[in-house]
């Protein structure tokens, strides 16, 4: 985890150098990008883990936006894995952050409800 101790430092006070935050957010978004590639590859170990990692990331960094977005990713993949309950959880998190912090009136506030609302009709198939 190389990018721990640098966000440890901010955590003691110190700003992160604006040349390490670019490099910081940088790697969550390749996190990102290549863990929803592995998802959809079905390769749910690699994906899990990078989501988690950026997920981890973006939370040291207190970027709400970032975290929300990849909450919604994470809900994602544990969709396509077809562990429900932990989708719902990973979404509603989500939605709690961008409403509290953006609003209702924004993409990922309706991308979230849309995923909710495929979860019910994945929930209701599967017990019928």
């Amino acid at each position: 985890m190389p990018h721990k101790k640098q966000i440890a430092e901010k955590k003691q006070g110190k700003k992160i150098p604006p040349k390490l935050l670019k490099s910081l957010l940088k790697s969550i978004g390749n996190l990102n990008r290549t863990g929803m590639e592995a998802g959809n590859s079905r390769n749910f170990d690699t994906a899990f883990s990078n989501i988690e990692y950026a997920l981890s990331l973006s939370r040291d960094l207190n970027k709400k936006c970032l975290e929300a977005k990849l909450l919604n990713n994470l809900g994602l993949l544990y969709t396509m894995n077809g562990t429900i309950d932990k989708a719902m959880a990973a979404y509603d998190d989500s939605l709690n952050i961008v409403s509290d912090h953006y609003g209702t009136q924004n993409y990922l506030y309706k991308t979230l409800q849309k995923n909710i609302g495929y979860l019910f009709k994945l929930d209701v198939n599967l017990s019928v």
